[in-house]
């Protein structure tokens, strides 16, 4: 937010600039895991501007001191709840009695999408939360459970568009997801939806989830599918000729910062990639084979930052997440190199259903778990990751950070001091 100012009347910011005096007042709907920061911020550029709205942030986060302009939501993360439903009510009732002067700033961050449920009608807030949670634990990427949260919401893919009488919204974003796709940061708020109801469908089959799914969600697919409920608005539509999206932050932002860190500390670093999206598995894999490649260096210290999401199909009931899944795998390929250490994190403080960020693993991790009587592959079978890296003391513990940008990956070999 820091990039945004307010000077002569106009709102100005990365590549775009508003007139206010256009409009009577500014309704302002902050809306994620940054919402209590970005509001902070927003009020502070717009002061003496009418403003007032909506803010809605995780249950177990505090938004702290909001004054009485605006109403505040604490609600389900990551799995949605009633609270979440009523906050969606309320967002609905005021954004659709907006004025054609007003204008809607939306401060959008990640959690978004569980925080915000809007359940499309004949759909209950238990359906949601049951599908959430089947799709968070299979290996369905954050596209694909997207995909389905669209079309069985009021809001997302585009819909809070819909309902806006306003003739223009502002979307000042902090993005979550790879590849920063619009239509999947909070499921696409104020984004035109690309996807179908007959792709919702055959996402849940892919997954082989459609037999688990409920059957008031399969009855609202179907008639979806049937034509009997309209679609999400689609690239084009003119009811977005209003519209502006702009990603104020992103991973690349939080990769870019480690690797100053780092740099800073004379370790060379590259940033191989920021919107990398894959099975833990594999990242694992990933981060193993650059730590086996810097063993070629006997000098040289380095490191190797990836950014992005990956997924686990979750088996077993234990407490964890894909980042310290990822760790633990990587943990294992890594036994016995030295001068090397892997670490995977969320940056929004919380990994899966645990309390920690993720972990850090290094060559010896695995010996040293097998003196302690830990077995690796008993947790990995249980998806109990943060148990394990609890009793090794390797577990990253942050707290909710406040923002969200994905995670991060990183592998660092040390080959000499770092300079202080």
């Amino acid at each position: 937010m820091s990039q945004l100012t307010v000077s002569e009347g106009n709102l100005t910011g990365p590549d775009f600039s508003v007139s206010l005096s256009r409009f009577r007042r500014i309704m302002i709907l902050a809306l994620g895991k940054a919402s209590p920061r970005m509001l902070k911020a927003a009020i502070e550029i717009l002061r003496g501007c009418e403003i007032y709205g909506i803010l809605v942030a995780p249950v177990q986060q505090r938004s702290g001191h909001v004054d009485n302009r605006f109403e505040v939501f604490h609600t389900g993360h990551p799995l949605p709840d009633y609270a979440g439903a009523k906050a969606s009510q309320r967002v609905i009732q005021a954004v659709s009695s907006m004025g054609k002067d007003e204008l809607l700033l939306c401060l959008i961050s990640g959690g978004t999408s569980a925080l915000l449920p809007a359940p499309s009608d004949g759909v209950l807030i238990q359906d949601k939360r049951r599908i959430t949670n089947l799709l968070l634990k299979s290996k369905a990427t954050i596209h694909e459970i997207n995909i389905v949260r669209k079309h069985i919401s009021k809001l997302k893919g585009g819909g809070l568009v819909q309902i806006c009488p306003t003739s223009r919204i502002l979307s000042l974003i902090i993005s979550d997801v790879p590849g920063n796709s619009l239509t999947d940061i909070g499921s696409g708020l104020t984004a035109e939806d690309p996807t179908t109801y007959n792709d919702a469908v055959a996402t849940l089959k892919s997954v082989r989830l459609w037999n688990a799914t409920p059957p008031r969600i399969k009855e609202h697919l179907m008639r979806g599918i049937g034509g009997e409920l309209p679609e999400t608005p689609k690239p084009g539509d003119k009811s977005f000729a209003g519209v502006r999206n702009v990603i104020i932050a992103d991973n690349a932002t939080a990769c870019l910062a480690v690797k100053g860190a780092l740099e800073d500390q004379g370790v060379r670093t590259i940033v191989l990639s920021s919107c990398a999206e894959m099975e833990s598995s594999k990242m694992a894999k990933l981060l193993a084979s650059k730590a086996f490649e810097s063993q070629s260096d006997p000098v040289r210290s380095e490191a190797v930052i990836i950014g992005g999401e990956t997924s686990v199909e979750v088996h077993g009931k234990g407490v964890g997440g894909r980042n310290q899944q990822t760790a633990l795998l990587a943990a294992n390929t890594i036994a016995g190199l030295n001068g090397v250490v892997i670490a995977a994190l969320g940056t929004d403080g919380v990994d899966g259903n645990s309390l920690a960020a993720g972990a850090i693993v290094d060559g010896e991790s695995i010996s040293r778990a097998h003196r302690k009587g830990l077995d690796p592959r008993r947790f990995l079978a249980k998806n109990d990751s943060y148990t394990f890296f609890r009793r090794l003391g390797d577990d990253l513990i942050t707290g909710p950070t406040g923002t969200n940008v994905g995670d991060l990956y990183l592998k660092i070999s040390l080959k000499e001091p770092i300079s202080q």
